[in-house]
């Protein structure tokens, strides 16, 4: 028993000092990560050494797409006398907000310590908010309307088109009765940052990482019907919206993350 115990003591002292003098490869090592951040959500992570000075993660980021639903107005007002769409007053629309990504990053560790610097991208959905008519096709009317169509082919070109009121903006339907407004900005995001901690933990098989830093999305657009508005699109306050809208070009990132060297 007395050298079974030494034996034990023995293997234990020469694995951990193997976990202390852990040597950094091309891809010889793997790390798993779980962790939240700001604007990014839950993230789940999968990282490699490449060399001492520079390790490769990628994850996937996960933010449940938040779901509101309100009535948008319809100006039948001004439909003129004598032609009557088969529309309501209000129609129901959902905003769908989505955030989820998925990332590439390299980190960088000029000083063979924790600290390190990242680049590379965050991917994601171009469309950031979506709204829309949330029953399917009710807006046939209005499509017809507009193009003087059927029943509505004597409609004078006086009068202009209608749709769904958004703010200032004039959310007309598409040929299948839907309306749809959405902000997009660019669905590949560079990413610059700064964080401590190693991604593959050198000497232990648990680590704590903190990261902080920017993704570039570009300037947001805001599209209806996949038509991209400008200033010119809007009066009032909607135009100076749009304008503060479009200096918003970068989205700050900051998590917290668990990750345990897997071998």
């Amino acid at each position: 028993m007395k050298k079974l115990f030494i034996s034990l003591a023995m293997v234990f002292g020469l694995t951990s000092s193997a976990f202390a003098q852990t040597e950094f490869g091309v891809f010889n090592h793997v790390s798993a990560g779980v962790g939240v951040g700001i604007l990014t959500g839950g993230t789940i992570e999968l990282a490699a050494p490449i060399t001492k000075y520079v390790a490769v993660r990628a994850g996937y980021n996960f933010i449940p797409n938040l779901k509101l639903k309100t009535d948008l107005e319809l100006p039948l007002d001004e439909v003129p006398k004598g032609y009557t769409l088969n529309v309501p007053d209000e129609v129901e629309v959902e905003g769908k907000l989505s955030m989820s990504t998925g990332h590439l990053l390299f980190d960088i560790y000029p000083f063979g310590t924790g600290l390190h610097l990242t680049a590379g991208a965050y991917f994601g959905s171009e469309k950031l908010v979506s709204v829309y008519n949330t029953q399917d096709g009710i807006l046939q009317d209005v499509y017809d309307y507009n193009h003087r169509r059927g029943n509505y082919a004597p409609v004078p070109d006086s009068y202009g088109m209608i749709g769904l009121e958004l703010g200032d903006y004039l959310v007309e339907p598409d040929q299948d009765g839907n309306a749809e407004a959405s902000i997009k900005v660019n669905s590949f995001r560079p990413y610059l940052g700064i964080g401590f901690g190693r991604a593959v933990p050198a000497k232990h098989r648990l680590a704590v990482t903190f990261d902080m830093g920017v993704q570039f999305w570009g300037s947001p657009g805001v599209y209806v019907q996949d038509k991209k508005l400008d200033k010119s699109d809007i009066e009032g306050d909607g135009g100076d919206a749009l304008k503060t809208l479009s200096k918003i070009t970068v989205c700050p990132v900051l998590s917290l993350k668990l990750v345990g060297r897997i071998f």
